[in-house]
């Protein structure tokens, strides 16, 4: 089981922009986020409010209150009798969220190509592309992962569209890559030509070769994933 830690620096005390501080339960939340991709949390792994409120130096209040934000996010469960635990997907979970992730990060890349004359976008993307590509090397590093998800929020700044933003902010593609870990699902499947491909149709103007690119790049991460075996999942709820 992955250990509790305290956060410390910038996470202890992290704010929005523009926007009042974060509570104490709502940088619990996001430490506990953040800690998805550190590798410092597991699927599956219980969330004991005890240890938490010790680890937080806080009150089981506040821990109970960060638990109810991430249970309303889909991040964990909350049982009767085992309390919290970080949420494990299904097979089939897992398979509707990556058809929903097709369509949407092909809209993405359709949209950011119908918006690329606009303003800056040309040298965003390319910026955004660049990063990318210098984790080629090292594809499951925390580092790598921010930057791939910098090239998501790129597509999704320059088309503009706000709702597509708001959804795809609460979608929680981390609790595959968690989830999955432990099959190297991010090394086998991750292509960085896909990200040259995809970029390449947006900066070209193609909204059409730019979402078929990425509805394949997305693709072929769920064909990999209907490659591993039963014990990846969780089983279903009878």
């Amino acid at each position: 089981m992955a250990r509790l830690k305290k956060p410390t620096g910038p996470m202890a005390a992290r704010t929005v922009p523009n926007r009042r501080p974060l509570s104490s339960s709502e940088q619990i939340f996001r430490h506990i986020v953040e800690g998805l991709y550190l590798g410092r949390y597991v699927s599956g792994q219980r969330l004991i409010e005890a240890d938490l409120t010790r680890a937080f130096e806080t009150s089981r209040g506040t821990i109970r209150e960060a638990l109810r934000f991430l249970s309303a996010e889909g991040i964990v469960t909350l049982n009767l009798h085992r309390g919290a635990e970080i949420r494990r997907l299904t097979r089939a979970e897992a398979r509707d969220m990556m058809a929903l992730l097709e369509v949407l990060i092909g809209f993405a890349a359709r949209s950011a190509a119908e918006h690329i004359d606009h303003a800056s976008n040309t040298e965003l993307l390319k910026t955004s592309l660049k990063q990318v590509a210098s984790y080629e090397g090292k594809p499951d590093s925390f580092e790598a992962v921010r930057a791939r998800n910098r090239f998501y929020r790129t597509l999704i700044d320059i088309g503009g569209n706000s709702a597509l933003r708001q959804i795809l902010v609460r979608y929680h593609v981390h609790l595959l890559r968690v989830q999955f870990r432990p099959y190297h699902l991010e090394t086998e499947a991750e292509r960085f030509s896909d990200y040259r491909k995809i970029a390449e149709a947006v900066l070209a103007g193609s909204g059409r070769d730019a979402e078929t690119a990425a509805r394949r790049h997305v693709r072929q991460i769920s064909s990999v994933l209907e490659t591993l075996p039963s014990e990846a999942f969780a089983t279903p709820a009878k």
